[in-house]
């Protein structure tokens, strides 16, 4: 998902095997049954969400005036969303609809009417499905992405703000995906387009095993074969700013673990990117890169109205900042792939108390970022090394 704005879904009832993420504290929202007639029965529902925003060391953008600019303070809509679905029979399909955000640590916050178009689109999520046992499926259209630890839509998500680790990861991807499951064991495996590159040479896969009721495992991988050159200059198309060529170009890998004891979920997960050197890329890409990311993801509920969550998260990349095109210090600046800067560190830690009654919620969210050895970070100058962000949002789910 890392397109560096400081230097430039998942069906809820379908077959699809979702990515285990970490388990979400809002309840879902509660679908509306009717009649299609030759369709068979239908379902509906939707989310409508507003969030607003202070943070210390907004930045300044670079790209589309469209964007507008990074603020201290905003007022904004989070979700305003439409689902239609059908979960039964042998043809299946989800679409989602709708204007929608990507609140994350470390990145500007943009404003909402600019995010589907720079995105995503009007329709971030359409998929059919043919499902012709319980345990088989076949996925074809714009897919919710297998990787990583947290959703892309903040209603699914325990916190509001995704984390530093789901932002070097894809969201959507277009393609198709075959998902099998027997007993404790399930697998999913998708032929796809990457971070939404238009370019379809990326293979993706889940394989998760149940050890009880209460606690998963899973493994994930992304490889990228060749390599893609992406145009995301501001005057391309639409919808380049979910593709980073460096992360779309990379492999990726994934170890998730979700146990849930009592009122406490948790959910930790370790990520490792592979950024390998190509010609083909040009200079930028001399030397092969890696990072290394962990996070830890946990919610407790006191009652069934309020919750807790409680992120920490820690990512490292290699590469050197000092480094030059040319000279001794060749290709040194390899891969920008936490969009800090070569070589570049980060650590998170959020927290988010919630209250929900049926449909309604409301949270409240305190989070802080700090960036080490980053040429790139927060504030004008790009020279802030921390951001402390608060946000408060409250919606329905209908």
């Amino acid at each position: 998902m890392r397109k560096s704005l400081l230097a430039v879904p998942v069906a809820l009832c379908g077959l699809g095997l979702a990515a285990p993420h970490a388990h979400a504290t809002l309840n879902p929202p509660k679908a509306i049954n009717f009649s299609a007639g030759p369709l068979g029965t239908l379902s509906a529902e939707g989310v409508l969400s507003a969030a607003g925003t202070w943070q210390s060391n907004p930045v300044t953008l670079t790209g589309p005036a469209a964007y507008g600019t990074d603020r201290h303070t905003r007022l904004d809509i989070t979700n305003a969303e439409l689902i239609l679905q059908k979960t039964t029979g042998l043809v299946q399909f989800f679409v989602m609809a709708g204007s929608y955000n990507f609140p994350t640590l470390g990145e500007p916050i943009l404003p909402t009417p600019s995010v589907p178009n720079y995105y995503y689109g009007a329709v971030p999520e359409a998929y059919i499905t043919l499902a012709p046992t319980s345990h088989f499926s076949v996925e074809v259209g714009k897919l919710p992405t297998l990787m990583g630890g947290e959703y892309t839509w903040s209603w699914m998500n325990q916190n509001i703000e995704r984390g530093l680790l789901w932002n070097s990861e894809n969201a959507v991807n277009r393609g198709v995906q075959v998902n099998y499951s027997t007993g404790p064991v399930s697998a999913s495996l998708s032929f796809n387009d990457g971070y939404y590159s238009n370019h379809y040479n990326v293979l993706t896969g889940l394989f998760s095993y149940a050890l009880n009721k209460t606690s998963t495992a899973s493994v994930f991988f992304y490889h990228h074969f060749g390599s893609t050159i992406i145009n995301d200059s501001p005057q391309s198309l639409n919808h380049v700013y979910a593709a980073p060529e460096n992360l779309d170009n990379s492999d990726i890998y994934n170890l998730l673990y979700t146990t849930k004891v009592g009122a406490l979920t948790v959910s930790p997960y370790l990520q490792y990117i592979y950024a390998p050197s190509s010609v083909k890329l040009g200079a930028g890409y001399t030397h092969s890169d890696h990072v290394f990311g962990a996070a830890l993801l946990a919610n407790y509920h006191f009652t069934p109205m309020w919750s807790t969550a409680a992120r920490a998260e820690y990512e490292t990349s290699t590469g050197n900042p000092a480094g030059t095109s040319t000279g001794a210090n060749e290709g040194a600046t390899n891969n920008n792939l936490l969009g800090y800067g070569p070589g570049a560190k980060a650590w998170s830690f959020t927290v988010t108390p919630t209250f929900q009654d049926k449909g309604f919620f409301t949270r409240v969210e305190l989070s802080f970022v700090r960036v080490a050895n980053g040429t790139g970070a927060f504030g004008t100058a790009g020279t802030a090394p921390n951001q402390w962000r608060g946000m408060v949002e409250t919606g329905l789910t209908f």
